[in-house]
């Protein structure tokens, strides 16, 4: 059961993407236009949560200071995906991405949490991450070229995707503090109260520039970026306990590739290319081994 929620979790994941990449078409990046996403997509992750809860919540001082800092981090990393995006290849940004939510994570499962380290997980992990160089291999030599500030923004979205998954693991298996929903709800409110305090900061102090940031398209795809990732937390971190980090973390973000190429097909209504179907057979590769 634990790992079939893996599973569906990463089929939530990888619609999120296309959510994701709707929102950025119909709204502009600016930093009003990030906060204004991040404003509706946790309000939508803390309702979730309030609700699988049974509309109870709890304190723990624990759990209020670990939310608050993968708060921080999640924002952190939707500011500066965003801000990779536009300006520079997805292939590249989702390279950086996938492969911290990967070798951070797994890294600090074999150290900090003294793991087993299985010959054949690296090789699953080597194979997930030879996938993401796919793409890349099939492009023209000028499409590379890219500002040092794009591959700055990609650093960091590699160390934020890492560290946001190490934190919530830390939490679930330190056994203190509150339920994994109840965590869940104060990280998403965390992410909603900064960002609606920050809007309206900013809102003020530029009265003369402001423009209208109510997309109602945009804010459908919010919306349905905070159900999607709502739902997918859940069923990932449900048994979190019990599963390795060092397991959890790769095979979480081989599914997201699998079904974002998928999804992303589907919903743009494209025939795969060569060279998405050689990247979903290694990924399905790479995937396969961490069940052994």
């Amino acid at each position: 059961m634990e790992y079939v929620l893996i599973v569906l979790s990463t089929i939530l994941f990888g619609g999120q993407f296309i959510a994701l990449n709707a929102y950025q078409d119909k709204n502009k990046k600016s930093f009003r236009s990030i906060l204004f996403f991040c404003l509706l997509f946790s309000f939508t992750g803390a309702v979730i949560f309030l609700a699988l809860n049974g509309f109870v919540i709890g304190f723990s001082l624990y759990t209020f200071l670990i939310s608050l800092g993968a708060a921080l981090i999640q924002m952190l990393l939707q500011f500066a995906g965003i801000k990779a995006l536009s300006k520079g290849r997805v292939e590249i940004y989702s390279l950086f991405n996938v492969a911290g939510g990967m070798s951070v994570s797994y890294i600090f499962g074999i150290t900090y949490f003294h793991e087993e380290i299985k010959v054949i997980h690296i090789i699953g992990l080597i194979l997930i991450i030879l996938c993401l160089l796919v793409p890349i291999f099939f492009e023209k030599k000028e499409s590379f070229k890219s500002g040092w500030i794009f591959y700055v923004l990609c650093v960091v979205v590699f160390l934020s995707n890492g560290f946001f998954g190490t934190i919530n693991k830390v939490h679930i298996v330190s056994g203190e503090g509150l339920s994994i929903k109840e965590y869940m709800f104060y990280m998403y409110s965390w992410i909603f109260v900064i960002s609606l305090i920050t809007l309206l900061i900013s809102s003020i102090k530029n009265t003369d520039k402001v423009k209208p940031l109510i997309n109602i398209k945009g804010s459908i795809f919010a919306v349905l970026y905070g159900l999607l990732n709502g739902f997918g937390m859940f069923m990932q971190y449900m048994y979190a306990d019990t599963i390795p980090a060092s397991i959890l973390f790769p095979l979480s973000n081989a599914g997201c590739i699998i079904f974002s190429l998928i999804i992303g097909c589907i919903a743009y209504k494209k025939k795969p290319k060569l060279q998405d179907i050689i990247e979903l057979i290694i990924a399905l590769s790479g995937m396969t081994l961490f069940f052994f």
